[in-house]
């Protein structure tokens, strides 16, 4: 048996029933469902379900069934290659509009940009030096406060989020 529990897992009952059996992981697996109401069970389960797929019908497919659906894919595919285009054109503008402000600054405009950029983030390698000398004792102290606050807050954003969910489709190809 590999699962935890000491029956069988569903994988070992689908190769018993298959009589796909590995006898070197699979040692014990008929003699445990024979004896196992549990397990025998989960077999006759899988044997049912089986018994029940091999009765439908497979409808039949339009001629055009592929020529369909590899279409579809196309369009599908065209439209992400556009919005790739689209995406990269785009940061390749702002990069190009940052290298000309960058350049119409000059090395003073530069030097002054960089300067300012290394205070902030020197500024802000403090606040985090600072803050993770505080933050473990005061999330400690709020575990509560902050998990009802985060279940308060989340719930009308998922309830929220749900609702912008597209309804399922139910056309046919």
């Amino acid at each position: 048996m590999t699962n935890v529990s000491g029956h069988l897992t569903e994988a070992q009952a689908q190769r018993l029933l298959e009589q796909s059996l590995d006898p070197d992981t699979d040692r014990g697996v008929e003699e445990h469902a024979a004896a196992c109401a549990g397990c025998g069970a989960l077999v006759e389960s899988f044997r049912a379900l089986d018994d029940a797929l091999d009765g439908l019908t497979v409808p039949e497919l339009p001629a055009d069934f592929t020529s369909q659906v590899m279409a579809r894919v196309d369009d599908i595919e065209r439209a992400s290659a556009r919005e790739r285009r689209w995406a990269f054109g785009i940061a390749a503008a702002v990069l190009l509009v940052a290298a000309a402000s960058l350049a119409a600054a000059g090395a003073t405009g530069l030097g002054n940009a960089v300067s300012t950029v290394s205070e902030q983030l020197d500024l802000a390698g403090r606040a985090l030096r600072v803050g993770f000398g505080v933050l473990p004792g005061l999330l400690s102290a709020l575990r509560l406060q902050l998990l009802l606050a985060t279940t308060a807050l989340s719930l009308p954003v998922l309830y929220g989020l749900s609702r912008l969910m597209p309804a399922a489709r139910t056309e046919s190809i």
